[in-house]
């Protein structure tokens, strides 16, 4: 049985609409029939679970220091994945450090029964969050047109690349209010990088601007369920079957061969 892609998600700031996305591509990839884990890696703050109007959450602290194992850590969710996160509003994690989130990384990618682990990190560049980032298969970064969310996206790419020695996040455009946002968007993260990077980050996708959002946010529900045929929600199914592809495709193209 193969490991499971591990898929950081980020943003430079708070704000961005990064869990409602972390969320929501759990969501999507369960669509295309992957078996996914969503760990809320927000370690301090976690609330995936208040996103989702769910009692528990799981034990992370419990699977982190060996206590139990991860079937008995995570909790099966009604859109077909099962989260792990610190109970909300605990603060349990808030001190863990950039060995101990090496640590979650090597433990997690050693699981078996998931296609895709999706990691929704803490808002910001702290040790712990970029230590996720580059021990991720793939980093995805969540920006939206705000120009502060575009100065911190720089500072998460370059700390990547740094981290790393090469590679940067691939890149989600959250709440563009227009095509013509999107582009302008991209174009000032690209040359900002280019300029100073030597690298071009990949766009995985554009998130429309969309009043779902916030609906669904409210009511505690996984956007997909809430208003599963959106503008919001069919872009992220989109970037979840395209995130599959670059997880498996490979893979796939060779197991049909044989």
């Amino acid at each position: 049985m193969r490991k499971p892609h591990l898929t950081a998600i980020g943003s430079g700031k708070g704000g961005t609409g990064k869990t409602v996305i972390a969320i929501a591509l759990a969501q999507a990839l369960v669509k295309v029939g992957a078996r996914v884990l969503l760990c809320d890696a927000d370690l301090g703050l976690a609330n995936a679970a208040i996103q989702m109007g769910l009692g528990e959450s799981g034990d992370l602290p419990s699977f982190i220091a060996g206590l139990k194992p991860l079937e008995r850590s995570v909790v099966a969710t009604a859109a077909g994945f099962d989260l792990l996160a610190a109970p909300s509003g605990s603060g349990a994690l808030a001190n863990i450090g950039p060995l101990a989130a090496e640590s979650l990384c090597a433990k997690l990618r050693q699981t078996r029964g998931y296609d895709h682990v999706l990691l929704d990190l803490s808002a910001g560049v702290d040790s712990a969050v970029m230590r996720f980032a580059a021990r991720a298969d793939t980093t995805l970064l969540v920006v939206t047109p705000d120009p502060a969310s575009l100065t911190d996206a720089y500072a998460f790419a370059k700390l990547l690349q740094k981290a790393t020695g090469a590679r940067l996040p691939q890149l989600v455009i959250n709440r563009a209010t227009s095509g013509t946002e999107a582009e302008q968007t991209l174009a000032a993260m690209t040359q900002t990088c280019r300029a100073f990077l030597r690298q071009v980050p990949q766009l995985l996708g554009t998130v429309p601007h969309d009043r779902a959002v916030h609906d669904a946010i409210r009511r505690q529900l996984p956007l997909l369920s809430r208003l599963p045929l959106g503008p919001a929600a069919q872009a992220l199914q989109e970037i979840g079957s395209r995130l599959n592809e670059i997880a498996f495709a490979p893979a796939l193209a060779v197991a049909a061969v044989r």
